[in-house]
């Protein structure tokens, strides 16, 4: 387990893939999922978050247990997101909805 985030296990966290699994993250941000997917509805753009996803609001923690970041997303309670480009990031509830950035450019 991963030690700098297993006492907030149960804080709203992200379970984040960058760039089709380039690197892996633990999102916390600092928001409820209700706002978060609100903020992301409105974001026009992904580019500031192309080089590195540590810009977005709250804390991204650099997943160093994959085996944990994994066993969080097998539990399936976890939001999950994946970020690179605009035509290919996206928001996922634990329900498996995506929810979509508004300058998003991809296939639905």
């Amino acid at each position: 387990m991963q030690k700098d985030i297993e006492h907030r296990e149960n804080e709203f966290m992200v379970l984040l893939e960058e760039e089709y699994g380039y690197k892996h993250w633990f999102w916390f941000p600092q928001m409820t999922p209700f706002e978060l997917e609100a903020w992301w509805q409105k974001l026009e753009t992904v580019d500031p978050y192309f080089m590195t996803p540590e810009p977005l609001p709250g804390d991204v923690i650099f997943a160093e247990d994959m085996d944990y970041w994994y066993l969080l997303q097998e539990k399936g309670k976890h939001y999950q997101a994946h970020t690179h480009c605009d035509d290919d990031s996206w928001i996922m509830r634990p329900s498996e909805k995506y929810i979509y950035h508004k300058g998003y450019e991809g296939q639905r």
